[in-house]
């Protein structure tokens, strides 16, 4: 989540100034910084994606075992 965050700092950095990809500014520094934060965005979304895909596949936990009857000798 904080990838996505800060991607989106960088491009709005960009935008603001008014130095942007986004805004038809075709230069080194532009390209390069927003290249930059649509990477980090990208980061993040494949980060959430596999946490997302790696939960759904962990199995749910085992039963606790049962308690011995009473009466019963313990092991």
């Amino acid at each position: 989540m904080k990838s996505i965050f800060w991607g989106a700092v960088i491009i709005a950095i960009g935008l603001v100034r008014g130095d942007s990809v986004f805004r038809g500014d075709f230069n080194v520094v532009s390209i390069l910084f927003d290249a930059l934060g649509v990477f980090f965005i990208i980061r993040g979304l494949v980060a959430m994606y596999q946490a997302k895909q790696q939960q759904a596949a962990v199995p749910p936990a085992a039963p606790p075992p049962r308690p011995a009857p009473p009466g019963s000798k313990p092991r």
